[in-house]
């Protein structure tokens, strides 16, 4: 096994940063969350996880639709930001990881033209939020207003504060991230 230095993987400064900024912001909870990211990428890029050969998991449409279910009724009822709601998030962050995490094998396609634009356009609109987030959310703090440079959520709070808001941005929240794990691919 060859080490390298996990420092040169562009994924470990990103979640670092991040990380940084949540203990900026006093989000203990995202802290831990995006602190642990940032040791498994810099642990992964640095090839000290190379001896986990996990291959990848596949699920039954039926225990995905039963655990997206369960998922957007305890999402919806259970108050935001609450200690319950932590620990449902928590639960799930394992079972995600589980799916996203495993030995990459195989040959990869080539990226057309048309892909390589699509990438280049998430790209450029994942920076720029990125960077409205983080200098909302500095330039708020320093100003001690929220209204003033006000970040993503701070915008969206007010459609999430009922059930129905809460539901809908579970349903959004879970179709994007089984969407990214391509879970409703057959094996």
């Amino acid at each position: 096994m060859q080490l390298k230095l996990g420092f040169r993987n562009l994924w470990f400064w990103l979640f670092l940063t991040t990380t940084v900024f949540q203990v900026f912001r006093g989000s203990l909870i995202d802290t831990l969350i995006f602190g642990a990211g940032t040791v498994m990428v810099f642990l992964s890029a640095a090839n000290l996880l190379n001896h986990v050969h996990l291959s990848k998991p596949h699920a039954h449409k039926f225990a995905i639709y039963t655990t997206v279910l369960v998922i957007i009724l305890a999402l919806s009822f259970v108050p935001r930001h609450t200690p319950l709601q932590a620990i449902i998030v928590l639960a799930i962050l394992p079972f995600a990881l589980r799916f996203a995490w495993y030995s990459d094998v195989g040959p990869k396609d080539k990226a057309d033209r048309r892909i390589k634009r699509a990438q280049m356009a998430w790209a450029a609109g994942g920076v720029g939020l990125l960077l409205w987030e983080f200098a909302a959310n500095i330039l708020g703090q320093l100003d001690k207003s929220l209204k003033s440079f006000p970040t993503l959520s701070v915008l969206i709070d007010p459609v999430l504060d009922n059930v129905f808001g809460q539901a809908a941005f579970a349903v959004l929240w879970l179709i994007i991230g089984i969407g990214f794990l391509r879970l409703w691919k057959t094996p």
